[in-house]
């Protein structure tokens, strides 16, 4: 019997296939290349993650822009149309409806709606889906606000720790404001009350009138007149703790003429450039009765409905949501000049390893109840938030006037109204 014939067969058939396996993933896959638009990262981080993934995905080109965040939105929007856009971009979690016609929605077989439902923290389940609830989004970190505290302002006052309900601070504000001789706020208690002075004043806003049942699209109701009573009422009278007399309230507190001022994550980072030698902490948004209510506002990753490789474009959207990738870019930003601390993982798996953090441990504590609205203050998007944000702006001013609250939010509610119609969309909430 001769064996020869078969030996050959087999010795073929065995370097076919380890040649095969030496191939890497890929190869042989048609060449694609990936525009990847970005606002907050720099080239430097994303690039090693881009790095990373061409390792197993050599026939996929990833090229990251840092974009300016004036006119962004209108930007993305243009250029997508005109067939020029990216593949990959960021975009607030309060656009989703007006980018609705630009967004591609999440193959399953790539990100499942149960994953995220599973992964994610509730309000990314909420916000990151079009009109037909399908998914077109994931996020790249989870902000809102935090209450940040002066410990010297407070020990000074003899006070411990920072108020867990909005009694306490009311309480606390007025203990913690100091006045000269002529009546005038020489450190404020708590930066609440006005919307010229009070950066994030519409986030903070916002958050009250969620808290306390109010109806935030169409404010007609009393829980939201109430709402903006009590937020002007920290400005008016001699009792006030805050008034337009005072700077920036980020400002305000940088300098440590501010006991308390609520602001995102990011803002901390400012603080310590601005003034490294500030003793304050940042502690959880207080809160009005036992059903907590927390605000939400994040970045997210989409995908251009034009996009001709929007398989690979999600692909690569997924591998970002990698539990390792999400680390390791937390970790590089966290070495970028300037920077603190990366974005805060929205991955609930991931929650506990920032939740004793001095910077973004507070979020991570109220990332599982919080709500959003296009409120959210400096997206710079021209568009649902900044003219949203207007109209409660121009409430404030007329309750600080004297205008009754629920006069004033009667003229904020036609406004909503008008600015969600131009935008052909309707509120999520």
């Amino acid at each position: 019997m001769n064996f020869l014939p078969k030996l050959l067969l087999v010795l073929v058939a065995s370097f076919v296939l380890s040649a095969c396996k030496l191939l890497p993933q890929g190869a042989g896959n048609k060449e694609v290349t990936l525009k990847f638009w970005g606002l907050w990262e720099s080239a430097s981080v994303v690039n090693q993650v881009i790095t990373d993934y061409k390792k197993d995905h050599p026939n996929v080109n990833i090229v990251y822009e840092k974009r300016n965040r004036q006119q962004y939105r209108e930007s993305l929007q243009e250029q997508i149309n005109s067939g020029k856009g990216p593949d990959v971009f960021v975009f607030h979690n309060t656009w989703t409806p007006m980018l609705q016609n630009e967004m591609s929605e999440i193959p399953a077989k790539i990100i499942t709606s149960a994953d995220i439902k599973k992964d994610y923290f509730p309000v990314v389940f909420t916000d990151l889906r079009n009109s037909g609830k399908k998914f077109v989004g994931v996020p790249t970190g989870i902000d809102g606000l935090g209450l940040y505290w002066n410990e010297d302002i407070f020990k000074a006052a003899g006070i411990s720790q920072p108020p867990a309900t909005w009694q306490e601070l009311s309480q606390d504000a007025a203990k913690l404001t100091v006045k000269g001789p002529d009546g005038n706020i020489r450190t404020g208690g708590v930066a609440l009350g006005t919307a010229s002075n009070v950066d994030h004043f519409s986030d903070i806003l916002g958050l009250m009138i969620l808290q306390n049942g109010g109806d935030i699209k169409n404010p007609t109701d009393q829980r939201s007149a109430d709402s903006l009573e009590y937020y002007t009422k920290f400005t008016k009278s001699e009792n006030r703790v805050w008034d337009e007399a005072q700077p920036a309230s980020t400002i305000a507190f940088t300098g440590g003429n501010l006991a308390m001022y609520f602001a995102p994550s990011w803002r901390a980072a400012e603080i310590k450039a601005s003034n490294p030698t500030l003793n304050f902490k940042i502690a959880p948004v207080p809160q009005l009765d036992n059903n907590k209510i927390t605000w939400g506002s994040y970045w997210a990753l989409g995908v251009s409905s034009k996009s001709t490789s929007q398989e690979e474009a999600w692909k690569f959207v997924k591998y970002l949501q990698e539990d390792s990738t999400m680390v390791k870019l937390y970790t590089e930003a966290q070495k970028t000049p300037g920077r603190i601390f990366g974005e805060a993982y929205p991955k609930i798996t991931l929650a506990a390893k920032l939740a004793s953090d001095p910077y973004v441990g507070a979020y991570m504590t109220d990332a599982p109840y919080m709500q959003s609205f296009p409120m959210a203050s400096r997206t710079f998007d021209n568009g649902l938030n900044d003219q949203i944000i207007k109209a409660y702006e121009d409430a404030i001013n007329s309750a600080i006037a004297g205008t009754p609250a629920t006069e004033a939010l009667k003229t904020t509610a036609a406004n909503i109204a008008k600015v969600f119609a131009k935008y052909q969309t309707t509120p999520a909430k």
